[in-house]
């Protein structure tokens, strides 16, 4: 009876290893799919994240250009403002150079 309980011992500490063995061979392997994971779903929130900067980059170019454009024709419009301005008032100087100097 002895040796059936040291036997039965054996098995049981045999088994336990086993067991063990089996739990961190799940347990590294869980361990890197869950690196896996981790890893995949940071390469897609960095590539969200890079397709937001550039479109908002994209926009705000957008929204620069048109400003400038807008800026532009508000120049232009005020040159020709002036050119008008100055065109009337030479016949003006002109006339008041000549009367000064009759």
């Amino acid at each position: 009876m002895g040796q059936d309980t040291i036997q039965a011992i054996r098995e049981a500490e045999q088994k336990a290893d086993q067991i063990e063995q089996q739990a961190q061979a799940e347990s590294a392997s869980i361990l890197a799919e869950a690196r896996s994971r981790a890893k995949d779903e940071m390469d897609q929130m960095l590539a969200r994240a890079r397709a937001d900067s550039r479109q908002a980059l994209q926009q705000a170019r957008q929204r620069a250009d048109e400003t400038l454009a807008q800026a532009a024709a508000a120049a232009e419009s005020e040159i020709q403002a002036l050119q008008q301005s100055a065109s009337a008032k030479k016949g003006e100087a002109i006339r008041m150079i000549l009367s000064e100097l009759i």
